[in-house]
């Protein structure tokens, strides 16, 4: 089929999201390739959210609303929306973002007609005043060595083959949905990356994302020293959730037995087994690979091998992953 053809769903999970939902639509119905279908499935929202989402449907016949009989959590919530798409691809929405118009157009092109997934960077000013005066840029890391230990690339970064996203039979309620989408993309295709801002993310207190921080990051935010000596701790006790077994475990058995994959293969090996040498023998293969497990290449690099080295304890510190 030629990518130019390509029919494309937003589905968007919602949830007491009447604040700022207005701007989003909005940004979603400016953009300049056509859209097939504007999926909101919402969790059972107590604000004027679904009379907003049903205002908007009445002007535009794409938009579909669906409204869970039991609240589902964000998590479940977009992964059953996800099975609504029928169309070629689906570009995963928040409800309290800003898109720019050649968001979907720029991806559409980069995703072509092989890869499962693609990813964009997004700009997280404090204050959106417009698409050219946005500098605080992220650029996610998307290579499979550096997606083991966490998700760089978050859902509304992401525009995934529909084939390939209802494939997918194994979710896990308490692995957040996009990583498990960016981890099973390498296997189907790989993923892929349209390296601009596409989009603005909105940082602010309500966010389900803050909220889940705060709920469940122990330490301080901007950490320095600490994740080099308390990371151990951290990595330890980590180990020790079955949740961690059952996911490294599972990317261990993938990546058998495949050239390509070798390092993640090594690397998901180790960290299912406890014990010091295990542990060391990581965190050489990190410091070694240090390029690839990072995503990008510091410009010193006595301190890019050191963070390398540190880099199982560093993610460790701070990661809410499994805590869903």
């Amino acid at each position: 089929m030629d990518k130019k053809n390509y029919s494309v769903s937003i589905v968007m999970a919602t949830y007491n999201g009447a604040k700022y939902i207005r701007q989003q639509l909005d940004s979603i119905l400016a953009q300049d390739y056509p859209i097939e279908e504007i999926i909101v499935q919402d969790d059972g929202s107590t604000d004027d959210t679904c009379a907003i989402v049903t205002e908007y449907a009445a002007k535009h016949p794409k938009i579909h609303l669906y409204i869970n009989e039991v609240n589902k959590g964000f998590n479940m919530n977009f992964i059953t929306a996800f099975q609504r798409a029928k169309t070629d691809l689906v570009c995963i929405s928040d409800q309290d973002d800003i898109w720019f118009p050649e968001k979907i157009g720029e991806q559409v092109k980069a995703i072509g007609n092989n890869y499962a997934a693609c990813c964009t960077d997004h700009y997280r000013d404090e204050v959106f005043v417009s698409q050219d005066k946005c500098s605080f840029r992220r650029n996610p890391q998307n290579t499979f060595e550096s997606q083991i230990f966490t998700s760089h690339v978050p859902g509304h970064c992401l525009m995934v083959r529909t084939s390939f996203l209802q494939s997918i039979d194994n979710w896990d309620k308490h692995i957040p949905y996009d990583w498990w989408i960016v981890l099973n993309a390498h296997f189907h295709g790989g993923l892929t990356k349209a390296a601009k801002p596409l989009n603005w993310y909105r940082p602010y207190a309500e966010s389900v994302a803050t909220k889940h921080r705060a709920k469940y990051q122990k330490h301080a935010e901007h950490p320095t020293w600490q994740p080099y000596l308390l990371g151990w701790k951290d990595y330890r006790n980590l180990q020790k959730r079955e949740l961690w077994q059952k996911l490294y475990t599972y990317l261990h058995e993938q990546t058998a037995n495949n050239n390509e994959f070798a390092l993640v293969h090594q690397i998901t090996g180790l960290m299912t087994k406890r014990g010091c040498i295990s542990m060391l023998k990581l965190c050489w293969l990190c410091m070694k690979h240090t390029d690839l497990v990072h995503g990008k290449k510091h410009p010193n690099r006595f301190m890019a091998r050191l963070r390398g080295f540190f880099y199982p304890m560093i993610w460790a510190y701070s990661t809410t992953n499994f805590d869903y």
